[in-house]
Order: C-alpha cells, then sequence, then structure tokens
C-alpha cells in the first residue's frame, strides 16, 4: 500500500479506509513537521502545526490539490497558512504585553552575544522583508526559496500560471536584494 499514488489513497481514505489516510499522513508527517520547525522554532509549536495541516486536510478533503499526483506541494501551502496565521496571533500576543513595561536586562559585553544578536538582527530584518510582501507572495516565497520546490509545482499548488510565479520571484529576489543589502553587500549587484 506504501506505493501507491496519494490520489489513490486519498480517495480511499475519504471511501472510509483509515489505514489509507493513516498512510499518507506517515509520508508526509516528517516533511511537514521539518518544514514548520523551521518556521516556529519549537518542537511543541511545530507538532502542533502538524496535527493542524492533518485536521485541515481532512476538513477540506473535497477541496485538496493534487500535484502530479502528489499531496506534498497542497499540504505545504497549508502548513505555510497554518503558520501565517500563528504568527498574527503570535503579534496581537506580544503588542499586549508590549504594553506592560519591562525590566531592562542587564547588558553582556561577550563576542557570543554581539554575533548573537547581529544573527537575530539580520533574522529580523528577513522576516520584516517578507513580511512586507503581499500574500502571495509570501506564499511563493516559502514554496519555491525555503521549500524548493520547482516553479511549476508551485504554479500547480496555489493554481497560478507557471509564468505568473516566474515573474513575480524575480521581481521578490530583487525586492529582497534591496532590502536586504546590509547583510549581504556583495549580493546588491548580483543577478537572480
Amino acid at each position: 500500500m506504501e506505493n501507491r499514488s496519494d490520489s489513490s489513497l486519498w480517495l480511499e481514505a475519504i471511501g472510509g479506509t483509515e489505514s489509507s489516510f493513516g498512510v499518507i499522513y506517515d509520508r508526509y508527517k516528517h516533511i511537514i513537521y521539518r518544514a514548520a520547525l523551521a518556521r516556529v522554532a519549537n518542537t511543541s509549536d511545530a507538532e502542533d502545526v502538524v496535527a493542524i495541516v492533518f485536521l485541515e486536510a481532512w476538513r477540506k478533503r473535497a477541496d485538496v490539490r493534487f500535484v502530479d499526483g502528489s499531496l506534498r506541494p497542497w499540504l505545504l501551502v497549508v502548513m505555510v497558512n497554518v503558520t501565517l496565521s500563528r504568527r498574527r496571533s503570535t503579534r496581537r500576543h506580544r503588542r499586549v504585553l508590549a504594553k506592560i513595561p519591562a525590566a531592562d536586562p542587564a547588558p553582556d559585553h561577550s563576542h557570543r552575544l554581539v554575533d548573537r544578536m547581529h544573527a537575530q538582527s539580520a533574522a529580523g530584518a528577513i522576516r520584516t522583508a517578507i513580511g512586507n510582501l503581499n500574500g502571495r507572495d509570501r506564499q511563493i516565497v516559502e514554496l519555491c526559496l525555503v521549500e524548493e520546490l520547482s516553479m511549476a509545482e508551485a504554479a500547480t499548488a496555489l493554481n497560478v500560471p507557471v509564468g505568473t510565479v516566474k515573474s513575480r520571484l524575480s521581481r521578490i529576489r530583487r525586492r529582497l536584494q534591496v532590502d536586504l543589502g546590509a547583510y549581504a553587500p556583495g549580493l546588491e549587484g548580483a543577478t537572480s
């Protein structure tokens, strides 16, 4: 049963064969977990994201989209949407916490801290640059640059023409090179 296509397993699963859904879950849980962990940076939250993704897959079982017989791209789109939703919720929570006065942290002058701060600053700049993109562009970045799907796979998963993904990705890369030039000065003149 493990060698069967996702689409045939999915048809069996929605027809009532629980073991078919289990095969799909086992096939993709690690991929979704890895991708979620890269976004939430917390194992517990990543496990929650995996559970939500498969719950959403079952809840939206009639709307599932296969790309070349694979459920992977669609599950990754759902995972991206779930993590974006969690980020919005986290931002709202942080805004509430920001209203509470915080104690001044004691300065630490070690080289490790400086390196860490630089890395956090770069990560923050990347999050901000990607956060400033519109929703479709963020999805294209997540699918093509982070998950390394081909432009054709991303186009199929997003239900847009390949040329749209290609042109948007080119424009996104140019914009990110400008926005992130301070963290990688050699990239400003690079071609995409």
